[in-house]
């Protein structure tokens, strides 16, 4: 893996042992990752990195059904697509396969005779050998398109082979593929189709041959006698280079193909089309569609294709068909017209899909609504201005007529169409038409279906005639289509009137004007619609509709469309007034609020469509007033939450469709409620649950709702307790150590005070002294345990005259003995205690314990054996401290801050250890204290 690209490491999908489908498509791979599992069955590499493939690659994908490897090296790529001999040899299950849009030169050699369908369009493959494709016994489809490509006007990136060469196929190449149903030679440049390609296939049904050079071929036709079965024959676009000829020329061997179905000759180039001319397919008794589309044609004779025994779909867009007036004279066009004439290939769609053919399009020809009425005709995308009577002769029997973008703008008077009195579907799409006569479109008594929308031009004129009273003279008219036409105003009538319509499309006009709040003229514009049940009012710039306007819609009303709008508010109220709806889109618009009594509103309703709207909130008990829902759609709103008051209901649910994408849901524990509600009722689909994502909190964001994990959340009550019981625990243990810390030695005290009175005082194991004095100091710190072994040790054990021996913590307390017990063995065995103070010594623990228990045998013994040594500063406001001052001055010794005083210090410091503290008490209050 290159560094750009997705890092996949070998062995990645491994564990996955059951893994059927693994797409890996537009991931910048440059290799097939190894060590995929043994079950997969379909593999999609598509629009990857790769530009070469090995034996190792497809190592242990016996189970491959579906190999895609198109749109790895084409358009940017200038290395050789490169295949290992054999790599596909072993997969002996593969039945698609898919090379296209790769620089490949040749056909994969060993390919598995399992192939059903080989992909190898818009490669550098440039010639086909007779043993490529030997042992493809299976194979049913055949894609070799855009292999030495015609690149004239070609809409993408293309290279001809050199001198604009065909692709070259050696005679004998397809005499395996006896079972091929589909083989596409689009754009490879051919001049000749051998029919000795297709001696053994008797079963083909579709051939691509467009986009080549076969005008010539067109009119010889050899190779169309080996093809008995052939149902699709596509010859599109083999037009000649900078030539508009007269007439077509089709060879007598079209005769032979008895069960082609759809014929396809769009972008042959020529004038004028005549009875002889399609003469060889008159005799064809299986004959459909034929689409002569992109033609130029200026001339047809019509009545040609009454002789067509089952001709079902005439194509003819996309021409220059003009009006049948007898004075237009016929102006010779240049050939050099063509050149700028762009023909659209399959890439120059708006959405490509990289699986589909790249040079036809695969949609159908015509509308299925439309040709579902029987014989169809389009004449689209000409330039039939006008419609005289003559027009159509020859089409009698058509029911579909397409004569949509032909810049008419006459008006109709009721004798157009007379020639075609069956029609029933019409489309008139972007034209220019007027309909200022009542009697327009009279003749066609059997229309069903009207579409006149996008002919705006008249509508938005002001000053002319606005009217559509010609509806109401259609008596079979079910479905008529007036979008996108602005209509602002009608003239004279102020109702559009039918009795048979039951559809009625009024998107894209103006009725923010119609139902203007001060103009009540149109308020009841659709109310003589009386069988109307479909009715469209989207994208009408709509802020508010007026309640009297809404309550004239038609009362049999089954689905009402009013989204795209711009509507703040809707009076759900009046939906009463539509007893039997079922449908109701109010998606696209600005509603921020839902009612709480759906059910009592419109209990019919089983579709609401809400989407792309500003709700926040759904009220409490919505989904219980709107049990009859099947479909609900909120998709694209402000909903955070779903509460379980809204989720409750009272009886059993309907809803079977749920779309909730795109909504900033709030991911707390609150919405388990919803959750659950999910996991309750598994009938409710609620479509791409991924898109259900939270906005919120942010560790959560975007992630999916049902990859929240709610084992952690608690129920409220759970909750509370769980909180009073860790306040009551943290508020006990802050007592207990706030306790501790102030009042810990004196309840030790007095609990050992306690004690000793009810069992007595006990004999300590020795009363006899062994030391002079004990020195308690802080021993954790450095600089006081210096002091005290390198300083005072010295001066009172190893000076002149009269030694001191002292007992030290770190020298004379018996190791494994208790703190506590060494503590009081030291200060009973010591004839002093001597306290070195520093600010943290005062507070801790092992200066209050040794100053109870050198306090305590003055208490037991009538012995003063305490002296203290204040190196720093400390209990200042001790009341102790200061009565023993008064007392016993000599007791309380301060480190000098002079060093000339410490010999001083040193010398009051013996004196005081040797001599008793009694005797330096203070005479004054010794004598105050005995006469009490």
């Amino acid at each position: 893996m290159n560094k750009n690209g997705m890092n996949i490491t070998d062995g990645a999908f491994l564990n996955l042992k059951n893994l059927q489908e693994l797409l890996l498509e537009d991931n910048q791979l440059e290799r097939i990752p190894s060590g995929l599992p043994e079950s997969l069955r379909e593999l999609s590499l598509i629009q990857n990195n790769i530009i070469s493939i090995t034996k190792n690659d497809t190592l242990g994908l016996m189970n491959l059904e579906i190999l895609y490897l198109g749109w790895n090296c084409y358009f940017v790529c200038s290395e050789t697509f490169y295949i290992e001999d054999g790599t596909f040899e072993s997969l002996t299950n593969l039945k698609v396969l898919s090379l296209s849009f790769n620089t490949l030169i040749h056909v994969p050699p060993k390919l598995p005779n399992s192939l059903r369908k080989l992909y190898l369009s818009n490669t550098k493959i440039k010639t086909i050998g007779q043993e490529d494709f030997k042992g493809l016994v299976n194979l049913r489809l055949l894609d070799l398109s855009g292999n030495c490509p015609r690149c004239f006007n070609a809409p993408f990136p293309c290279t001809p082979c050199d001198g604009n060469a065909a692709i070259e196929i050696h005679p004998l190449a397809f005499q395996n593929l006896t079972q091929l149903l589909y083989l596409n030679l689009s754009s490879t440049s051919l001049r000749k189709v051998p029919s000795t390609w297709f001696d053994n296939m008797h079963y083909l049904k579709v051939l691509h041959l467009e986009f080549n050079y076969l005008v010539q071929e067109m009119a010889s036709g050899e190779f169309l006698t080996k093809l008995p079965n052939l149902k699709i024959l596509d010859l599109s676009f083999n037009y000649v280079k900078t030539e508009y000829s007269q007439y077509i020329t089709l060879s007598e061997n079209f005769s032979k193909l008895q069960s082609l179905k759809a014929l396809h000759l769009r972008g042959y180039v020529f004038q004028t089309l005549r009875e002889e001319d399609f003469r060889p397919l008159m005799v064809l008794p299986q004959l459909r569609t034929i689409n002569l589309g992109i033609n130029f044609i200026k001339q047809i004779d019509f009545t040609l294709f009454q002789r067509f025994p089952k001709l079902e779909i005439i194509y003819l867009s996309e021409n220059r068909i003009s009006p049948l007036v007898s004075d237009i004279r016929q102006t010779p066009t240049n050939g050099s017209s063509l050149q700028s004439h762009t023909i659209k290939r399959r890439s120059m769609d708006a959405k490509f899909d990289p699986h589909s053919n790249f040079y036809h399009n695969t949609n159908s020809l015509m509308k299925p609504q439309c040709t579902g009425y029987g014989k169809a005709l389009d004449l689209s995308l000409n330039s039939i201005f006008f419609i005289g009577k003559n027009q159509f002769k020859g089409f009698s029997d058509i029911a579909c007529l397409n004569l949509s973008a032909n810049g008419n703008g006459q008006v109709f008077n009721g004798t157009e169409f007379l020639a075609v009195p069956q029609v029933k579907y019409l489309d008139l799409t972007n034209n220019r038409l007027d309909f200022d006569d009542n009697n327009a479109l009279r003749e066609l008594s059997h229309l069903e279906v009207l579409d006149l929308s996008y002919n705006a031009h008249y509508f938005k004129i002001a000053g002319v005639t606005h009217r559509l009273g010609f509806i109401q003279n259609l008596t079979q008219l079910k479905v008529l289509n007036l979008s996108y036409n602005s209509i602002y105003t009608l003239t004279e009538e102020k109702e559009l009137k039918s009795m048979s319509l039951k559809e009625l499309v009024f998107t894209g006009n103006r009725l923010d004007l119609l139902w203007n709040t001060k103009d009540n003229r149109y308020w009841s514009i659709f109310k003589c619609l009386r069988n109307l049940t479909r009715l469209h009012l989207s994208s009408n710039n709509l802020q508010n509709i007026p309640n009297e306007a809404f309550l004239n819609l038609p009362d049999n009303l089954t689905e009402l469309y009013i989204n795209n709008n711009l509507l703040n508010f809707f009076n759900w109220t009046l939906l009463q007034k539509l007893p039997y709806l079922l449908l109701l889109d109010l998606s696209g618009n600005e509603l921020s609020s839902l009612t709480n009594s759906l059910s009592k509103s419109t209990p019919s309703l089983q579709t609401l469509l809400l989407s792309r709207n500003k709700i926040a909130h759904l009220p409490s008990g919505f989904f219980s007033e709107a049990s009859h829902l099947v479909h609900l759609d909120l998709s694209f709103n402000l909903i955070k939450m779903i509460n379980k008051s809204t989720l409750q209901t009272k009886t059993t649910t309907n809803l079977a469709l749920l779309e909730l994408g795109r909504n900033p849901f709030d991911c707390t524990c609150d919405i388990g409620d919803f959750r659950s509600w999910i996991d309750e009722n598994p009938n409710v689909t609620i479509p791409r649950l991924i898109d259900v994502i939270c906005a919120s909190p942010g560790d959560q964001r975007g992630k999916s709702i049902m990859s929240l994990e709610l084992t952690t959340c608690v129920s409220d009550t759970i909750a509370a307790i769980l909180f009073f019981f860790t306040f009551f625990i943290t508020t006990m243990v802050m007592l207990a150590a706030l306790a501790h810390h102030l009042f810990y030695w004196d309840v030790w005290f007095i609990y050992h005070m306690c004690v000793a009175k009810i069992k007595g005082y006990r004999t300590l194991s020795t009363s006899q002294t062994f030391y002079d004095a004990y020195i308690s100091y802080d021993t954790k710190d450095a600089s006081v345990t210096d002091w005290v072994i390198n300083e005072l040790r010295y001066h009172l054990e190893e000076s002149e005259g009269k030694n001191v021996l002292l007992c030290l913590q770190e020298r004379d307390w018996d190791p494994g003995l208790a703190i506590i017990d060494n503590l009081m063995l030291s200060i009973n065995q010591s004839k002093k205690t001597i306290f070195i103070l520093t600010k943290k010594y005062a507070k801790s623990w092992n200066f209050k314990t040794a100053f109870y228990l050198a306090l305590q045998r003055l208490m037991d013994e009538n012995m003063d054996v305490i002296i203290f040594i204040l190196l720093e500063p400390v209990l200042q406001h001790s009341q102790y401290l200061r009565l023993r001052r008064r007392i016993c001055k000599s007791s309380i010794l301060q480190w000098p801050d002079n060093p000339k005083a410490e010999g001083l210090f040193w010398q009051s410091l013996k004196n005081v250890v040797l001599t008793e503290n009694d005797s330096r008490y203070n005479n004054l209050y010794v004598d105050s204290i005995r006469q009490y």
